[in-house]
C-alpha cells in the first residue's frame, strides 16, 4: 500500500490528518491542523490535500505568509497538479528525494524568505556534505535533489505566493557524461553459456535479446506473445514504489511497442513455456497466472529482486557486476555496434527520442564511423590493394 503523506493512524485504528500552514508571523503560533475520524488513510490524505489546497490560495494571509517550505512540499505533492502532472512513481521518489534532501535544509524556512542566494548555498551545502554517511552529493543526485522543490517553488511562484521563482537563477549541476555500463559480445555470449541449464535462463536470455526493461518483463504475458510470428507486444508496465510493485504508463511515450523475436529468443521462450508448465504440475501450490516468466510456485518476480540476484551471480561467475539494467544497455551497444541504425534500435527499446538514445550510445560511434569509412570508400573508390592501388 502506497504511503499516504500526512495520515495517521491512532490507537483506536482510526485515521486522522495533520496538515501544517506554517508559522504565523504576528504570533508565532504553529498554523496546524488535525482533523480526525476517517476511515482509511486514503480518505485522511484526500481531506488533508482538498484542506491544503483551500488555504493555499488565501491571497495575503497570515498562514500564506507564514507559510513554510515544509508545508509548500506538502501544497505541491498532495496537490491536484501533482495527480495530473506526476506518475506515482516520480512522486515517490519526490517524496524521498525531498524527505533525505530539502527538508532537514530548507523545510523551516518561510518561502518568501528562500531567495536565489538561498538555493545556490543549499546546492553547494548537498555537494560538500549532503550524503547521509559524509561527504559530497554527485551531481546528478543534485540534480534529482532540486527536482520537487522546482516543482514546488514553480507552484509558489503561480500561486502568488512569491514573486519571481528563487530556483530559475540556480543553475543545474551539468550531469558528467558516462557510458552505461554494459558487457562485450564475448562476456554476453560467455554469461549465457554459463547460465545455461539454469532454470532462470530464459529471463537472462531475453533481456539481453530483447531489451526490455525490467518493469516490462516482468508482466509480460503469454496473451501478448505470439511465437508462430515472433512477436512480443510490450502493454504492461510494473514500477516499484519503496517495496511495493505498482501499474505505471510506461517510461516514454513509445513505451507501448511490439518487438520481433529472432530464432533464438523463439526457442528461449518455447523452452520456457515447457519449463513453466513442468513446475506447475510439479509443485503442490502454484499461483495460476498469464505471466511468461514467474516463480517456481508462479506469480510474477519482484524487478527488484532479478535485478539483485543478477548483480549476485555475475559476481560470482567473474563477470562485471550487472544489474538488469545493464543487461538492457548490452543489448543497445550490441545492437548499434553490429550496424542497427540508432532509430531502430531506439524503436525496439522504447525511447522516446532517437537522438538522446545516440547520445547515450555515443561510445559505439567510433565503431561505426570506421564501419561507414570502410563502405563508403567501397562504393567510391572499389577495393585497394596493399600498396593502395585501386582494383
Amino acid at each position: 500500500m502506497p504511503k499516504y503523506e500526512g495520515a495517521h493512524q491512532d490507537p483506536k485504528r482510526g485515521w486522522y490528518f495533520k496538515a501544517r500552514l506554517g508559522r504565523d508571523p504576528l504570533t508565532g503560533n504553529a498554523a496546524q491542523t488535525t482533523k480526525r475520524g476517517f476511515s482509511s488513510a486514503a480518505a485522511a490524505s484526500k481531506a488533508r490535500r482538498e484542506y491544503l489546497e483551500q488555504n493555499q490560495g488565501r491571497s495575503g494571509s497570515r498562514a500564506q505568509a507564514g507559510l513554510t517550505v515544509d508545508a509548500l512540499l506538502d501544497l505541491y505533492l498532495d496537490g491536484i497538479d501533482a495527480d495530473w502532472n506526476l506518475s506515482p512513481k516520480t512522486r515517490h521518489d519526490y517524496r524521498e528525494k525531498a524527505a533525505d534532501y530539502v527538508r532537514p535544509y530548507l523545510g523551516k524556512k518561510r518561502v518568501r524568505d528562500v531567495r536565489t542566494e538561498t538555493v545556490l548555498a543549499w546546492q553547494r551545502q548537498l555537494a560538500a556534505n549532503g550524503k547521509k554517511g559524509g561527504g559530497g552529493l554527485s551531481r546528478n543526485s543534485i540534480r534529482l535533489a532540486r527536482a520537487p522543490l522546482a516543482g514546488a517553488l514553480k507552484l509558489a511562484s503561480t500561486a502568488g505566493i512569491v514573486g519571481a521563482n528563487p530556483i530559475a537563477g540556480v543553475p543545474r549541476p551539468k550531469a558528467r557524461r558516462s557510458i552505461p555500463k554494459h558487457w562485450s559480445p564475448e562476456q554476453a555470449r560467455e554469461f549465457l553459456a554459463l547460465m545455461e541449464g539454469d532454470r532462470m535462463y530464459p529471463i537472462w536470455a531475453f533481456l539481453l535479446g530483447s531489451g526490455l526493461r525490467i518493469g516490462e518483463l516482468v508482466w509480460l504475458r503469454w496473451s501478448n506473445v505470439d511465437l508462430r510470428s515472433g512477436v512480443a507486444r510490450v502493454v504492461e508496465f510494473a514500477s516499484t514504489l519503496g517495496h511495493d510493485v505498482v501499474s505505471s504508463q510506461g517510461k516514454s511515450r513509445d513505451a507501448v511497442r511490439t518487438i520481433d523475436l529472432d530464432p533464438g529468443l523463439v526457442q528461449v521462450l518455447k523452452g520456457q513455456r515447457r519449463s513453466q508448465a513442468e513446475e506447475r504440475l510439479a509443485a503442490a501450490e502454484y499461483e495460476d497466472s498469464d505471466y511468461v516468466f514467474t516463480k517456481p510456485t508462479g506469480g510474477s518476480y519482484h524487478p527488484q529482486y532479478l535485478s539483485r540476484h543478477l548483480g549476485v551471480i555475475t559476481a560470482e561467475l567473474g563477470l562485471p557486476r550487472l544489474t538488469a539494467h545493464g543487461l538492457r544497455h548490452t543489448c543497445a551497444t550490441l545492437m548499434l555496434a553490429n550496424g542497427v541504425p540508432p532509430k531502430v534500435a531506439a524503436e525496439r527499446l522504447g525511447h522516446a527520442d532517437p537522438t538522446l538514445f545516440t547520445n547515450l550510445y555515443s561510445h559505439v560511434t567510433p565503431t561505426m564511423q570506421k564501419d561507414a569509412a570502410a563502405r563508403l570508400g567501397l562504393a567510391l573508390f572499389g577495393p585497394i590493394t596493399e600498396d593502395g592501388v585501386a582494383n
